[in-house]
C-alpha cells in the first residue's frame, strides 16, 4: 500500500531553532514554511531524500524542544488506499481527505485504530 514515508512530523517549541538545527546538522533547505490560523507555523525541510515537518503550536504547554508528532505515509491513490482500509474495519479522524498547506491531499488514521500512533496517509 505505501509506496514509502513521506514525511516525519515534530511538534517544536522554537520554528526557528528547530529549522536552524536541520540546516546546519544535515544540510537542510525549507521547502516552505507557512503561519497556519489557530494552530502555528509550520515547515518542511528538506535533507537528501528525507522530509521532516515542523510545527510550533500557538499553545505550547509544557513542550521542550522536538516531540515526535506523526508519521505521513505516502500512497499512490489515497481514496483506493482508504477505501481498502476501511474494508478491512479501520477508521478514520475525519470523512474524507483534506488538502494541507503544501497541497498533499492526506487523511488521518483514528487514533485507536492506529494502537495509538498518530499516522496520516499522504498523496503527492
Amino acid at each position: 500500500m505505501f509506496s514509502g514515508v513521506h514525511h516525519l512530523g515534530y511538534t517544536v517549541e522554537s520554528l526557528d531553532e528547530a529549522i536552524g538545527f536541520y540546516e546546519k546538522a544535515f544540510g537542510g533547505r525549507v521547502l516552505l514554511r507557512k503561519a497556519i490560523p489557530n494552530v502555528g507555523e509550520v515547515a518542511f525541510v528538506v535533507s537528501g531524500n528525507t522530509m521532516v515537518e515542523l510545527v510550533e503550536p500557538i499553545e505550547k504547554g509544557d513542550l521542550k524542544g522536538q516531540v515526535f508528532a506523526h508519521v505521513g505515509y505516502q500512497v499512490p491513490d489515497i481514496e483506493a488506499a482508504v477505501a481498502e482500509l476501511k474494508a478491512k474495519g479501520y477508521k478514520f479522524a475525519s470523512e474524507k481527505p483534506t488538502v494541507n498547506v503544501a497541497g498533499w491531499k492526506l487523511i488521518y488514521l483514528d487514533q485507536e485504530s492506529a494502537l495509538g500512533a498518530r499516522i496520516h496517509l499522504t498523496e503527492v
